[in-house]
């Protein structure tokens, strides 16, 4: 029987078994898989030889042939679910930082991944956006986000103006590295003309010389000075 999808198997030392379940609940619901005992051959069958054996040894005296999907579940979920602690969980929180060449969406996310163990209740979003906003570093990022009022200014809204500070430092450095051939060669035409042309008189001859060698017949603002 062919399945839609690829289901990856599960190893308990290098994965985190939240995300193997996620992935194994929409595995199952996308192939309408209902019947208990090929949801749990479907399991089974995707845990490394290592994984397997810790699910047998948390099994006995029962043997993971005999149990239900939901039991095989519940025992996995016992196992993996993480031991936390709410005051080590606040420090990690509080302390975070922004990562050198991370993206302020990923960073906002991080956050969010933190914050899902510290049980912030209602005040969710401000300890979000505060940290968001505190955590970001020096930078013109954090210069513009602190001009905001912070009663009025949400995540969604500090996540918005950051990346707008971020591409306008971006442009500004693009400006500044960027070479504009020709702005940087007229002056260079120009001294030379300023030297073949002093005493000539000939004016015309100075003018039409510029617009061939710049291309810029249209944008001569300024008639080249002759004089000495």
């Amino acid at each position: 029987m062919s399945y839609l999808g690829n289901l990856p198997v599960f190893d308990h030392k290098t994965s985190e078994w939240s995300i193997f379940y996620g992935k194994l609940t929409q595995f199952l619901r996308i192939n309408n898989v209902t019947k208990e005992e090929i949801k749990s051959g479907i399991l089974l069958t995707h845990l490394t030889d290592e994984t397997y054996r810790l699910v047998r040894n948390l099994a006995y005296p029962n043997t993971v042939e005999s149990l239900t999907y939901n039991e095989l579940v519940q025992i996995l979920n016992s196992h993996f679910k993480p031991k936390q602690c709410s005051f080590v969980d606040k420090a990690n929180f509080f302390g975070a930082t922004r990562s050198p060449g991370e993206s302020l969406g990923d960073w906002a996310a991080r956050l969010r991944g933190l914050a899902s163990h510290c049980e912030f209740g209602d005040a969710l979003e401000t300890n979000l956006r505060d940290r968001f906003v505190l955590g970001l570093g020096s930078g013109p990022e954090r210069d513009k986000l602190f001009e905001q009022n912070p009663t009025t200014l949400t995540l969604t809204k500090a996540i918005e103006i950051g990346e707008q500070a971020a591409c306008a430092r971006e442009v500004k450095v693009m400006l500044n590295t960027s070479d504009f051939g020709v702005i940087k060669e007229e002056p260079v035409y120009r001294a030379k003309f300023h030297q073949f042309a002093r005493g000539s008189g000939d004016e015309e001859l100075v003018n039409v010389f510029l617009k061939q060698s710049c291309g810029m017949a249209d944008k001569i603002e300024k008639r080249v000075s002759l004089e000495p």
